[in-house]
């Protein structure tokens, strides 16, 4: 059983306290693993921390929870069940691996004090009861370095003295300190992509000029690297689950959005921070998110979902832009291979030297579904541009969009359509058709389900035919209040 009886508080002073650390660290690196050193510290530890009990959390890699690896001060540790934490504020330690913030709780019993910390956050009596303890005072510090990798609490009884933020401090030291040894005994990497350095996949010359080509938005990395070095997505989504200790998860095509979760959060706002809520409820949350670390999106995170407990998974920023994309609506028409195959069977080829500009004739049915789907499935894809460019030699045309800053091919156009296209484009935008030597620049609105877009176009001739750009606008609307997440 615990010493239960009280104490004289004997907190170190400043120089004995950095002398301890000193030991302990010495201490911890001769063992051959984390627990080993912590056992035979543990005295020590209690001593310096002048602490009755302290527990050591590390991350599990499931995304979900905090897993106690070690007790101090607690003999019948070994007897006791594993003790698991949910990243969630219905426990200290979760809530500090969830928030990745220091706490201090002078008094547990205190439910203004802990509720000023957050409105949801609880102590977990089960571990007190079980021994009959009456633990008052405890403080609570993330174990990090560039990731989350754990938590330590330390606590103490009713009859011994309250932590103060020096105690906080000392132990936010203590937690650097375990974070180096946690780090070491993973052995993981040092950064998101080090990982496909260590495979031969690339080379770290390659990292870095990837790097150095996104300093400005390091959220296109992913994409540079599949674009430029051949990777394959899960590749990279291995490399960044071995550095969060979180699971990667890929885009799911058909996977449904958490209407519960996601109804009052702009879309918008999602793709600019790169996170979503790809299922669950208000009890547990599970969000896709490209940086587990980014301790300030995990508040916003908690304070937009208000959920009871949350999962996290890590993701490519191009999968999640592409769980955000619009829904696509019932009856969609065909595909665009089907529309092609339609559109020759049926002669509606236009050649543009018949230069009738009669708009009926360059109108052909078949033609003004594939751009009206063309048009559709850019703005569903989130596309800024859409390029139509015609092929040189008798080879096909191509349809590119540019979403995110990256341009795509959204499809191939055959030969004997490309002029068609772009004629059908310049009519929609009161633009001439027999005119194809000269630059030209018009606009046009279109209704988009219920959504009005404004289409900016501009053609130019090329040495294989002309081609076109159309600027896609979306008009904006203002925010409703109870949308801007303000609190009251």
């Amino acid at each position: 059983m615990l010493d239960t009886e009280a104490r004289q508080s004997a907190r170190p002073s400043e120089g004995e306290f950095r002398e301890g650390i000193r030991e302990i660290y010495a201490q911890l690196k001769k063992e051959a693993s984390m627990q080993a050193g912590l056992q035979s510290c543990e005295d020590a530890l209690l001593k310096l921390l002048d602490a009755r009990l302290f527990t050591v959390y590390e991350r599990v890699a499931n995304g979900k929870e905090l897993r106690a690896v070690f007790r101090g001060g607690d003999a019948s540790r070994e007897e006791a069940a594993e003790i698991k934490v949910p990243f969630s504020a219905t426990s200290i330690a979760g809530y500090v691996a969830l928030s990745q913030e220091a706490i201090l709780v002078r008094d547990v019993n205190d439910t203004e004090e802990v509720a000023d910390i957050h409105p949801r956050l609880q102590f977990d009596r089960r571990f007190s009861d079980a021994r009959g303890l009456e633990i008052r005072s405890m403080c609570a510090v993330p174990i990090k370095d560039e990731i989350l990798l754990g938590a330590l609490q330390l606590m103490n009884f009713a009859q011994d003295r309250e932590f103060d933020e020096i105690d906080l401090k000392r132990s936010e030291v203590l937690g650097q300190l375990f974070a180096q040894q946690f780090r070491a005994s993973l052995a993981g990497s040092l950064g998101p992509y080090d990982h496909l350095v260590q495979r031969g996949l690339i080379s770290q010359e390659d990292l870095a000029e990837a790097s150095r080509s996104t300093e400005t938005d390091p959220s296109f990395m992913a994409g540079v690297l599949m674009e430029t070095h051949g990777l394959d997505a899960d590749t990279i989504g291995r490399s960044l689950e071995l550095h969060y200790r979180v699971p990667y998860m890929p885009f799911e095509e058909g996977l449904t959005l958490p209407d519960s979760l996601i109804a009052n959060i702009s879309r918008e706002y999602l793709r600019r921070n790169l996170w979503v809520p790809v299922s669950g409820d208000k009890q547990q949350a599970i969000v896709l998110i490209a940086d587990p670390s980014n301790q300030q999106k995990i508040m916003e995170i908690q304070g937009l979902l208000n959920a009871r407990s949350y999962v996290f998974r890590v993701g490519l920023p191009e999968h999640i832009r592409m769980f955000l994309r619009e829904p696509r609506k019932n009856g969609s028409p065909a595909g665009f291979q089907e529309l092609f195959t339609v559109l020759g069977s049926a002669g509606n080829a236009v050649k543009l030297e018949q230069a009738v500009v009669d708009e009926s004739e360059n109108d052909a049915p078949g033609m003004v579904q594939i751009v009206n789907r063309m048009i559709a499935e850019a703005d569903r894809l989130g596309a800024s541009d859409i390029h139509i460019e015609p092929g040189r030699d008798g080879m096909a045309g191509a349809v590119r969009i540019r979403a995110d800053g990256l341009c795509r091919t959204l499809l191939e156009i055959p030969e004997e359509h490309c002029a068609a296209a772009i004629a059908r484009v310049k009519v929609i935008s009161r633009l001439n058709i027999a005119e194809r030597r000269l630059p030209q620049d018009g606009k046009c609105k279109l209704q988009l389900g219920d959504r009005k877009i404004e289409m900016r176009v501009a053609t130019l001739p090329t040495v294989h035919g002309e081609s076109v750009v159309m600027r896609l606008l979306t008009s904006g609307s203002p925010m409703e209040l109870e949308n801007l997440n303000l609190s009251a």
